[in-house]
């Protein structure tokens, strides 16, 4: 008896100690779907625990639906630490609203929110609500985590559907399914936990890789018009069916068209002519109505209305190019970074943006229709990933181009002129990808007292007081931007006695963890490519003392180069350097060899500091 008590505390205390390591804990999450004549019933219960104060934030609970995805059975209740019920949801504490973003015009996307809370920590919040849907593409898709930092100690999964109803799954970092075979129906069952918590790194892959979660499609569906998923050409097809009679232009539309381009003789200038009359004359709007946000307004409410989200404005810049006969795309991606892979062999819906692909003769031209920037620039959004064309009876992949070290050269010409008290630094950069992205986003979208804001906080090198700036985009199809500025510091030039230290202008290089702290690989998904010319003026009878004046790294991750020049005559001291990280993937058993390869470099960059003498 006396052992068992024992045991029974010593299981406590665990349980105690596990919790009081996190702000809060999905203690249980259950899942129930059943498909039944055609329509899909899904029952959703959640078990939290409050651990703390910053464990709030896990209280308000928003439960989302639209016109297609209906909500009801909305219950939920707080126990204390005793499992003593303490308060349940009433009717008038569901708040329903609108779940439209800033960037958005229109949404059928809404949400039924409450707020759970107690006073007294440790405390649970027990909720559960019913979906059901008519129409669907996806049977579930399941990942029962609420926060990566939180725990979920026991989830589970039953999907019921009749017997001859074919769906295909796939799952991850779950146990195997387990299935039985009923008189009318075939009943899954998945079950998992998640407990070792996992967190994005720098350069890590997308954390959603490293979650728990199951996806069910089935292989015959009607949304909005009837579809299979049996294989990518037949989702396709469906795809196709949509997009018929979205097409069509206003007559005056078209006689615009007309004027723009009748003295373009080239297919690649009168698409470039068109392109950037659209980007001229309409704004990104988020419209996700209808068929979930798969279905584009027609072309003519683009004409009409001048906005459209990016599925609305590729399909009116195709219905453009269809006017002039220049064949063209309307194609699936996942945007954004880092890069998500498409599982091929996973037939479903997999992106969340739309682009125009235009195959020419010589060459092919690719077109992110929301995008202000360059023609035929993808950038970093939308490069180097697997694309799903939509062609009748054709559809397929094809890669978007990879960003090359040249397309992401950063360029830094750094003068900084001697003063006793502080040094004065003009900085003349020019940026490409990423950071031609940023800076561009910066010019075009921020008001001038945010843009200086924005500028001292993020992009001045730290320990620089910002002067004059200015921005200067050459060409609206340029895909490098300038920024010059004048800045000051006190920290370049230090006097030592007769002596002065002079400090280097480091690259910025984020500090990566250790080895012995690293749990997730490393994906790089563009080349990372900086140069920098510094000159620095040396003041008048001082010389330059150094024990070597180059430094070199290169291996499989990338390369690294720094050459120090002395003119005497001009009286100055001219470093250059450059850094090139190459993409890749590396798993956690290379991690230390790239941690070594970064650590070099840091090393070099910091130590990095000229003395001068009489």
């Amino acid at each position: 008896m006396v052992k068992s008590i024992l045991l029974l505390g010593l299981l406590f205390f665990c349980i105690m100690a596990f919790a009081q390591n996190y702000d809060a804990e999905l203690i249980s999450q259950k899942t129930t779907v059943e498909v039944s004549n055609n329509k899909l019933i899904k029952n959703r219960y959640f078990e939290i625990k409050i651990n703390n104060r910053a464990g709030e934030k896990y209280t308000k609970i928003a439960i989302p639906y639209s016109k297609i995805v209906k909500v009801s059975n909305v219950e939920a209740y707080i126990k204390d630490a005793n499992g003593k019920l303490v308060r349940k949801l009433k009717k008038n504490d569901i708040v329903e609203r609108s779940s439209i973003a800033d960037f958005s015009f229109y949404e059928d996307d809404f949400v039924k929110e409450f707020n759970m809370k107690h006073n007294s920590y440790p405390y649970t919040i027990v909720y559960s609500y019913q979906v059901q849907q008519s129409e669907f593409l996806y049977i579930d898709y399941w990942t029962p985590v609420i926060d990566e930092k939180i725990p979920t100690l026991s989830a589970q999964l039953i999907v019921s559907v009749p017997l001859d109803y074919s769906i295909t799954y796939k799952s991850q970092f779950v146990e195997k399914s387990m299935t039985d075979t009923l008189e009318n129906s075939i009943e899954y069952r998945w079950e998992t936990s998640y407990k070792d918590i996992v967190e994005d790194e720098k350069y890590s892959p997308p954390i959603n890789g490293f979650l728990p979660s199951v996806e069910i499609v089935p292989i015959e569906f009607s949304y909005a018009q009837k579809g299979s998923l049996k294989n990518w050409q037949s989702f396709g097809n469906w795809q196709c069916k949509l997009l018929e009679g979205l097409n069509e232009l206003p007559d005056i539309e078209k006689n615009r068209i007309d004027e723009l381009i009748k003295n373009e003789e080239s297919e690649k200038d009168k698409i470039r002519k068109l392109y950037h009359y659209m980007q001229d004359e309409t704004r990104y709007i988020n419209v996700t109505i209808e068929t979930g946000g798969l279905k584009p307004y027609p072309a003519s409410y683009v004409a009409k209305n001048k906005y459209g989200d990016c599925k609305a404005l590729t399909n009116y810049f195709k219905s453009v190019l269809d006017y002039v006969q220049i064949p063209s795309f309307y194609t699936k991606v996942y945007a954004g970074n880092p890069i998500k892979k498409i599982d091929k062999s996973f037939p479903s819906q997999q992106s969340n943006h739309i682009i125009l692909y235009v195959p020419l003769r010589n060459e092919d031209i690719w077109l992110d229709c929301t995008s202000d920037g360059a023609f035929n620039y993808l950038g970093t959004f939308t490069q180097n990933r697997s694309a799903f064309i939509v062609e009748k009876g054709n559809s397929r992949f094809v890669n978007t181009p990879k960003l090359t070290a040249s397309e992401v050269l950063v360029v830094r010409r750094i003068q900084v002129s001697y003063s006793p008290d502080k040094a004065i630094v003009k900085f003349t950069n020019t940026y490409k990808g990423d950071s031609y992205e940023d800076i561009l986003h910066l010019e075009k979208d921020y008001r001038e007292s945010d843009k200086n804001r924005i500028l001292r906080n993020y992009i001045i090198e730290s320990g620089f007081q910002l002067g004059d700036y200015h921005i200067s985009n050459l060409d609206r199809d340029s895909v490098a931007i300038e920024l010059s500025y004048y800045a000051t510091s006190q920290g370049i030039y230090k006097q030592y006695g007769n002596d002065i230290l002079l400090k280097s202008i480091a690259f910025r290089i984020p500090q990566l963890e250790r080895p012995q702290e690293r749990k997730l690989p490393v994906q790089i998904d563009f080349p990372i490519y900086k140069i920098d010319t510094v000159v620095y003026e040396i003041p008048t009878g001082y010389k330059l003392n150094v024990d070597t004046n180059a430094y070199s790294i290169a291996n499989k991750y990338g390369e690294y180069n720094l050459h120090i020049y002395e003119d005497e005559d001009e009286g100055n001291i001219t470093i250059i350097k450059s850094l090139l990280v190459n993409v890749g993937y590396y798993s956690l058993s290379e991690y230390k060899d790239f941690y070594d390869f970064y650590s070099q470099i840091i090393g070099i960059e910091n130590k990095t500091h000229l003395s001068l003498s009489k």
